[in-house]
């Protein structure tokens, strides 16, 4: 049976302190990675279709980990039908609905359409026990996505056995399902008592920067201090473990990226001229197959 998951978000110094991060002022523009994610949403690999024009129109969504629920958002704009959010935190869910209602009262009365006819859910559950490949869940959704949750997870496997069930098959040329979903990089995770980040050495009489990489392929529990909090529980799993994991139960990998700041990232954000050493996260589209 898998271990409870760490709630750490309802703690409400941390809660404060993760309110704090440009992405959570900010929201997706804040996100540097959230570019190839939305390339990866909006023009899908498929096995079976070609290029789809607005692949999220009427589209059932779920967004595992939601947050203060920005995707949601940006899904409404794009013109889902449906969009579900789960997160863990009561304190996340409850900063969502706030949202959702402001938005909601924005609306009322207006001429856009587009937003107010997508109906949103949200829930509060944890991952590690999420129930998805029953009615009427099973076989529900378009889409499933999750941004920076899944090394959270201590048992990746049944969770993607739950997203395969709930994600659509399609028969013929029909769509399918699809996951998209990013984590930290293992390069990042794979720290075993993590010292302050980048290291100097000295290489040929000259400064040279490092990431300090150790113990890779020991896969597990990590304990990690962040933003104050000592203890914060990731797991660590190889590149290699997530895309079999994908491969056994039952997806297709259509994209992968190691994302690190491009030159041009770097230009307007000149404190990660560093984070071009190593990836910083790990990008993974798949398609649900039979």
């Amino acid at each position: 049976m898998p271990v409870k998951s760490q709630n750490i978000y309802d703690n409400p110094e941390f809660f404060v302190a993760y309110g704090n991060l440009p992405r959570s002022q900010h929201g997706l523009p804040a996100a540097p990675e959230w570019p190839i994610l939305e390339e990866m949403i909006l023009n899908p690999k498929s096995s079976l279709t070609g290029p789809i024009e607005k692949p999220l129109k009427e589209s059932r969504i779920l967004d595992l980990g939601c947050g203060y629920g920005w995707f949601i958002r940006w899904a409404r704009e794009k013109g889902a039908g449906y969009v579900k959010g789960i997160d863990i935190s009561r304190n996340m869910i409850e900063r969502a609905k706030e949202f959702e209602a402001e938005i909601d009262r924005q609306t009322k009365n207006s001429v856009t359409a587009t937003m107010s006819a997508t109906e949103v859910a949200f829930e509060i559950h944890d991952l590690e026990t999420l129930n998805l490949r029953h009615q009427p869940e099973q076989g529900l959704y378009d889409l499933v996505y999750s941004s920076l949750a899944f090394h959270y997870i201590e048992d990746f496997v049944r969770l993607l056995r739950e997203i395969h069930g709930c994600l659509k098959k399609g028969g013929g040329h029909e769509r399918r399902g699809r996951l998209i979903f990013s984590v930290e990089h293992p390069v990042g995770t794979a720290l075993v008592n993590p010292g302050p980040g980048f290291k100097v050495i000295q290489e040929a009489g000259e400064d040279m920067i490092v990431w300090p990489l150790n113990s890779y392929s020991s896969e597990g529990l990590r304990l990690s201090n962040w933003l104050g909090t000592e203890g914060v529980r990731k797991y660590h799993r190889t590149v290699e473990t997530y895309v079999t994991a994908l491969l056994e139960n039952g997806f297709v990998l259509t994209g992968l990226k190691d994302w690190s700041p491009s030159k041009r990232d770097v230009e307007g954000q000149p404190e990660w001229r560093n984070e071009g050493h190593r990836p910083y996260f790990l990008l993974i589209s798949a398609e649900a197959r039979d």
